[in-house]
């Protein structure tokens, strides 16, 4: 497969480089395997998608924050990003350049590399090559394929491409030899119409039989996977027209559990009706924590905790939504949802001007800690 070059630029605060096969694969800090004990989190990351983009970091107690400027918000749109270990990944779309983003987050640098033109990127992921050599995984859109980039310390990255991925690749992760590849099945290079469910597409290292799992009844044009063990969690955002308000919602999101090994699926969960999207984290404390909007009136930000072995909804209150107050016993909502190791649920809220607060919930989802952690928030990350 041919190999194309890629543009680069760099802007360092205190190092001249990233090297990927340190900096992704070191043990960077990892606590040890023998330590059980749950623990508090190392720090928190917001993404600031919008107005300020780039990353604030925020400590586990204080109100003290640092700033990591990524680009003009021309230069950068991601509605999320990847953390693994002391990475961080983030693709703007192609209304923003097709850029890739890689942060480390010990150095407070970035790198950030062009991808193909027009290509519309979805998300970013770490991998691994044949040889062992660190690969950055990117989902193209509207090139139906996945771009599989090789950086390493000042040399110009080059990139390869794993090709017929789906009418909508949005997400990728390695399992079992194989690049399994989250297809949203939409019109992605449109309006982006949802063209059928979404799927799970198998390509193997070696060979040419692919294989394909309908995610029956998942649909959405944003669709992402979460791996544990042999089993994939796929979330799909729903279906929606915005054409004229009152909106209409055309189908809710939902959580899927996929055996990877037997390649089936296990069971799908429908979010609450009325309910649209499903943005889904994997708390450390072992729970998922999907996002979403109530309804497309208000757009009021809830989170629903689900159990991993049936994805059956935890509740705390009389819906399918966690039920989170402030001290005062007024009810909150938040977005972008994941606990830590102690059950302690973090999300972010966006309030005038798009200012952004980081929000902490005891486990029993009551407020203890509100602290301002940049603006235009959209994502976070528990380290």
């Amino acid at each position: 497969m041919p190999h194309h070059h890629i543009r680069t630029s760099w802007r360092s605060i205190t190092t001249a480089g990233l090297l990927l096969s340190s900096a992704v694969f070191g043990a960077c800090g990892d606590a040890s395997p023998t330590d059980t004990t749950p623990q508090p989190p190392r720090g928190i990351l917001v993404l600031d998608g919008f107005i300020q983009p780039g990353l604030t970091f925020v400590g586990d107690t204080g109100t003290a924050t640092t700033k990591l400027a990524f680009a003009p918000s021309s230069e950068f749109d991601a509605g999320g990003f990847t953390l693994e270990r002391d990475t961080v990944l983030a693709v703007s779309s192609r209304g923003a350049g097709d850029l890739l983003y890689i942060a480390d987050i010990r150095t407070s640098t970035f790198r950030r590399v062009q991808l193909p033109t027009r290509s519309n990127p979805s998300r970013a992921r770490l991998f691994r090559g044949s040889n062992g050599q660190a690969l950055i995984a990117a989902a193209l859109r509207d090139s139906n394929a996945i771009a599989l980039v090789s950086v390493a310390g000042t040399v110009a990255p080059t990139i390869t491409r794993l090709a017929n991925a789906g009418v909508c690749p949005t997400d990728m992760f390695q399992y079992d030899n194989a690049t399994w590849v989250v297809d949203a099945n939409s019109d992605c290079k449109g309006a982006y119409t949802v063209l059928g469910d979404v799927r799970l597409i198998r390509i193997p290292n070696s060979g040419t039989t692919r294989d394909t799992v309908v995610l029956t009844g998942a649909r959405g044009s944003g669709a992402s996977a979460i791996v544990v063990g042999d089993v994939a969690y796929v979330s799909a955002g729903g279906a929606a027209s915005f054409a004229s308000f009152p909106y209409t919602l055309l189908a809710t999101g939902s959580v899927t559990k996929v055996d990877l090994r037997n390649r089936r699926v296990q069971v799908t969960r429908q979010m609450p009706a009325g309910s649209y999207g499903a943005s889904t984290k994997l708390g450390l404390d072992g729970f998922l924590y999907v996002s979403l909007f109530e309804n497309l009136s208000a757009f009021a930000g809830r989170i629903v905790k689900l159990r991993q072995d049936d994805i059956s909804a935890v509740t705390n209150g009389t819906t399918s939504f966690l039920d989170l107050k402030n001290a005062a016993g007024a009810s909150v909502n938040c977005g972008s949802a994941q606990a830590d190791a102690l059950g302690r649920l973090h999300c972010i809220q966006n309030g005038t001007g798009s200012v952004t607060s980081l929000l902490v919930f005891s486990p029993t989802f009551v407020e203890v800690r509100r602290v301002l952690a940049g603006q235009g928030g959209v994502d976070l990350a528990i380290r």
